[in-house]
């Protein structure tokens, strides 16, 4: 009897769980055929969600205007406020903190901007306005505090430039206005009050990145540059950051050699008081999981090719592009999760001879997503797992995180989106607790649903989904809603 029971009880503690997804919340936004309309989600996680609505007319003379919905974490509306553009001053970019979210517009072919902040408790909005050096090709934009920091090219060569909401001046970051540069990213440094500014360096055929920091002030305070000068022919391509302490930070990304664009593996540095403190890297092929995204009998030759080449005291290359997240600290240290995609050539044919589409068609390129890979770092940066989310191929027009991660104490539930379905797989200690699981997106039973949909994490154990639903009014017209769903979910017992 008592050995029955321990056989009971080993099997309770084996039976795997699944992620049941079902509707909670569902908010509407009919789109007015008068207009020219762009609407984004903002999730807010447990202080809810903001809606934005972006309204164009389609003459010159209609005036453009913005709307905000801010609804509560059980999509209860909690107000709405409105902004009107200047005709001359378009959206860039955008980013937010736990407080506010900011806007810059640009005026084409002119150095004028303008930043609107908007507070996310109370709907308030202040406008900044002020020049730049001249007309910069902007791609990076962040804030911290009272200062915007906007990074791009001016002359071909690249620049930084701080913004003061108090002065409404800029001031130009010295130490980066080289050909042998180009701005990666913007870190900023809430714990610190500072802001780094990691740079793609090309120095006598040698590729690598650096990481010059800043005060909040705009002056230079240090400057690192990894791989060190005994990197030999690795490069690296990207970086995310993350603290881990006070004076501890790890910086993480993908590196390769020769300065290609193609990824070997990834890297890991541990920087303490801003010094570097070692530089780990971890080869594809020194992952567990990374290559089961392959069918059973291609996985099995890849591995055997990799165990001879370790035999003969030799390494199996394989290159990769990556889309690297933002890293997400854990209990144990930190969480990287990265997507593995390739582009695909893809053509605009001209309809008036669709033959003719190499020499009349415009070429663009989608992107297609194999899988996912996700490793836990300790707090040493020695990796403590890996694992992959399989994919099969989900295609987009934009190069943009696809997979959504949600963190449900010590699991983390990852989904994404595939033919207007919602995939999800939970993972637990580095291994997969479930089979795939699916739920299909249908806001509306009687509507025919846009299959760009997209899906954010939001608060615990749930999702945003988001996307264009069309629709027939009684008068027999077209009508197109965007729609906004909470997807909740519950883990319980596999079936199996």
């Amino acid at each position: 009897m008592k050995s029955l029971i321990g056989i009971i009880l080993i099997l309770l503690t084996q039976i795997q769980t699944f992620a049941q997804m079902e509707q909670k919340g569902h908010l509407e936004f009919p789109k007015n055929s008068k207009f020219e309309e762009e609407i984004e989600v903002l999730p807010l996680g447990k202080d809810g969600l903001l809606v934005t609505i972006q309204q164009e007319g389609y003459a010159r003379n209609d005036e453009a205007k913005w709307f905000f919905h801010r609804y509560d974490n059980l999509m209860k509306e909690k107000w709405v406020t409105s902004i009107k553009p200047e005709y001359d001053l378009k959206p860039h970019l955008s980013y937010h903190t736990s407080e506010f979210l900011y806007w810059l517009f640009i005026e084409k072919d002119t150095p004028h901007i303008s930043i609107v902040r908007l507070n996310l408790a109370l709907g308030e909005v202040d406008e900044f306005k002020g020049d730049l050096i001249g007309n910069v090709d902007i791609d990076q934009f962040k804030v911290l505090g009272n200062t915007a920091y906007i990074g791009g090219d001016y002359v071909y060569k690249p620049v930084v430039i701080a913004f003061s909401f108090f002065t409404q001046t800029s001031k130009v970051l010295h130490g980066l206005y080289s050909k042998n540069l180009d701005v990666n990213a913007l870190e900023v440094d809430e714990m610190r009050n500072e802001l780094n500014v990691i740079l793609n360096e090309k120095v006598k055929g040698k590729c690598g990145l650096a990481v010059q920091t800043y005060s909040y002030e705009g002056n230079w305070l240090r400057t690192i540059h990894v791989p060190s000068e005994d990197g030999g022919s690795l490069s690296f391509i990207t970086g995310k950051m993350l603290n881990i302490s006070e004076n501890e930070t790890f910086l993480i990304g993908n590196y390769s050699h020769n300065c290609t664009d193609f990824s070997k593996g990834i890297y890991l540095t541990r920087l303490e008081d801003g010094e570097q403190k070692g530089t780990s890297t971890i080869r594809f092929s020194e992952l567990k999981n990374f290559f089961n995204f392959m069918n059973p009998k291609r996985l099995e030759r890849v591995k055997e090719k990799i165990e001879l080449k370790k035999k003969q005291g030799k390494e199996l290359n394989f290159s990769y592009k990556l889309l690297i997240h933002n890293l997400i600290p854990t209990e144990k240290g930190s969480l990287l999760l990265a997507e593995i995609y390739f582009p695909q050539p893809r053509y605009n044919v001209n309809m008036s001879n669709p033959l003719m589409t190499n020499r009349t068609s415009e070429r663009m390129e989608t992107f297609n997503f194999t899988h996912a890979v996700v490793c836990e770092f300790d707090k040493q940066g020695k990796i403590l797992w890996d694992n992959a989310l399989i994919m099969e191929n989900v295609e987009s027009l934009n190069l943009v995180n696809q997979v959504q991660l949600n963190q449900n104490n010590s699991q983390f539930l990852m989904a994404f989106i595939k033919k207007g379905k919602v995939f999800i797989q939970t993972l637990q200690d580095g291994k997969w607790t479930d089979e795939k699981s699916e739920f299909e997106i249908r806001p509306d039973p009687n509507a025919k649903i846009d299959e760009d949909a997209s899906v954010a994490a939001w608060q615990e154990q749930s999702f945003l989904t988001w996307g264009t639903k069309k629709g027939i009014t009684k008068k027999g017209e077209d009508q197109y809603v965007f729609y906004v769903d909470h997807l909740g979910y519950t883990l319980k017992p596999s079936p199996k």
